[in-house]
């Protein structure tokens, strides 16, 4: 059984500051769904919560990745709406390295990013209640600088938890891999945090 590989296409393109440009944003889609659950309720993830992890990592990765690999810089502003107050500070750290894709030579032409559908797995309270989103990403970004193709491979595990309205990143497992002759050595990085508590399932 294979799984479906989507493909976003965004260019690298000069334009002035004043102009408004739409934002490429990696498409992603939902995979495979497991609850775990300590009471009755919910039988799966609510359709809501999955728009808000999908619209969560879909601006991580625009804001970690393709931004970066546009202009240069790592676009924090939208960062800081997807990271929870811990993941934050670690971000500023010494995990920035996994977390962004920073120092990069810019694109010379277009950017790919190939992403596998999400795996996530949901914890829910006494209540009913979900309170932790575990989703897995594999995400490839692909692109040639004036130096060579760079290629960055992003896998592992982002954990979400509610924060008001939204569902933030509070800790992550992550592997990452950039490669090619656009950069003057390869830099694989890896990093953790402690993810989701575990319940057995019910069934």
């Amino acid at each position: 059984m294979s799984a479906l590989l989507a493909t976003t296409v965004a260019f690298a393109t000069s334009a002035p500051a004043s102009a408004k440009t739409k934002k490429p944003v990696a498409k992603f889609s939902i995979g495979d769904v497991t609850i775990y659950k300590v009471g009755n309720d919910p039988d799966t993830i609510p359709d809501d919560v999955r728009a808000k992890i999908l619209a969560a990592i879909s601006t991580y990765v625009n804001a970690a990745t393709v931004k970066p690999l546009q202009t240069g810089v790592v676009d924090d502003a939208s960062l800081a709406t997807t990271l929870g107050p811990a993941a934050t500070q670690r971000a500023a750290g010494g995990d920035r390295g996994a977390l962004v894709d920073e120092g990069i030579p810019k694109a010379a032409g277009r950017i790919v990013v190939n992403t596998l559908p999400l795996k996530l797995t949901g914890l829910a309270d006494a209540d009913g209640h979900i309170v932790v989103v575990t989703a897995r990403l594999d995400s490839i970004a692909r692109t040639r600088t004036e130096r060579g193709a760079i290629t960055i491979s992003r896998k592992g595990d982002l954990v979400f938890t509610p924060d008001g309205d939204t569902w933030k990143i509070d800790g992550y497992d992550l592997a990452v891999e950039r490669s090619g002759k656009g950069l003057v050595a390869p830099t694989p990085a890896t990093t953790a945090v402690p993810g989701a508590p575990t319940a057995a399932p019910v069934k």
